[in-house]
């Protein structure tokens, strides 16, 4: 008789065992079953529209401000006046660096984002500061002086 089919068997049971006991021990599951904790990232995107002929968009300087920890993050927009940030979810006030002369026609408000929605527009519109002088004649003011010598 061979004793090799025998000490095959010897093993095989020996190993299903050790698998057995293995088993039912108590430790780290196989499969993680706990929910995920929340952590996808979040879009802000917009553009800088300013009038044409008069400034250039690109290059500009556009910040994303956390409202609750005060965290900040700067980009530049592109040449077609384009930027995008990618954030954790929160609410953001997305400011516009201006150039002398410049004030914001167009500004987004308060901007949320959640995990359900991840991805915000944020745009704004730039224009010239006109300066406005009155039409008519410059009226003078009496200083309590009197009337002036001629």
């Amino acid at each position: 008789m061979n004793a090799r089919p025998r000490f095959a068997g010897v093993a095989t049971v020996a190993l299903v065992g050790t698998l057995a006991l293995s088993a039912c021990q108590r430790g780290v599951p196989f499969i993680d079953t706990a929910p995920a904790a929340a952590q996808g990232d979040a879009t802000i995107t917009g553009t800088v529209r300013v009038p044409e002929g008069n400034a250039r968009a690109d290059g500009r300087t556009v910040e994303a401000v956390n409202i609750a920890t005060g965290e900040r993050q700067r980009v530049s927009t592109n040449t077609a006046g384009g930027f995008s940030f990618k954030l954790q979810p929160g609410k953001y006030r997305v400011q516009l660096m201006l150039k002398g002369g410049e004030a914001l026609v167009s500004q987004p408000g308060l901007i949320e984002l959640n995990t359900n929605a991840v991805e915000a527009a944020a745009d704004f519109v730039v224009d010239t500061v006109r300066i406005s002088r009155p039409r008519g004649p410059a009226y003078r003011t009496d200083d309590g002086l009197g009337s002036p010598i001629a």
